[in-house]
């Protein structure tokens, strides 16, 4: 089973579980916690990631850092542990993420910029985006120098790409298939 799989076959079985019991705001909120305090910590990376750290001792430090967690967050965790899947970790975060969108039929919004979106933009962004969709609009921004300037968004699965890196390359690619003419 490809990585993608396992993720899909987490993040559903964890969402159809949220959902029975009532907690799928509950779980979303842990799981991101724990998800930002694995990308935070190279302590925790280390334990879970190490291949000589037994999996006693990963079950103990997940069962510690998940103790006020909700109980079917905190178990699959466990399960990832002691299956060796710890890797599938974010992408299941990513997926928990989508199915609580589509329930809600939220729009996901992801900007990137080439530098700290203000909060004016990011609202106005959003604005446009619900009042073309008719929608709610969850957003999440992040910079990257290496557009240039402009914009990159992806709301659900369509790319909008409006950085000048990409404008660049589509100039580049037609003075280099341009027919030179000249006169005689």
């Amino acid at each position: 089973m490809s990585e993608e799989q396992v993720t899909r076959v987490y993040a559903n079985g964890l969402f159809a579980a949220a959902d029975e019991a009532g907690s799928i705001d509950r779980v979303r909120r842990d799981l991101r916690a724990f998800v930002t305090a694995l990308g935070k910590s190279a302590a925790l990376r280390n334990v879970l990631f190490n291949p000589q750290i037994d999996t006693a001792a990963k079950l103990r430090v997940v069962g510690s850092l998940t103790e006020s967690a909700d109980r079917l967050l905190s178990n699959t965790l466990k399960l990832l542990v002691q299956k060796g899947r710890v890797a599938a970790l974010t992408g299941l975060a990513d997926e928990y993420e989508r199915l609580v969108s589509a329930r809600e039929r939220t729009v996901r919004l992801e900007v990137t910029s080439a530098i700290d979106l203000k909060p004016a933009t990011a609202a106005a962004l959003v604005a446009r985006v619900e009042s073309a969709t008719g929608r709610p609009v969850a957003i999440s921004t992040r910079t990257d120098a290496a557009i240039l300037g402009g914009l990159v968004l992806r709301v659900d699965d369509v790319i909008i790409d409006g950085s000048l890196r990409s404008r660049f390359a589509q100039l580049r690619k037609r003075l280099l298939t341009a027919e030179v003419r000249g006169g005689e």
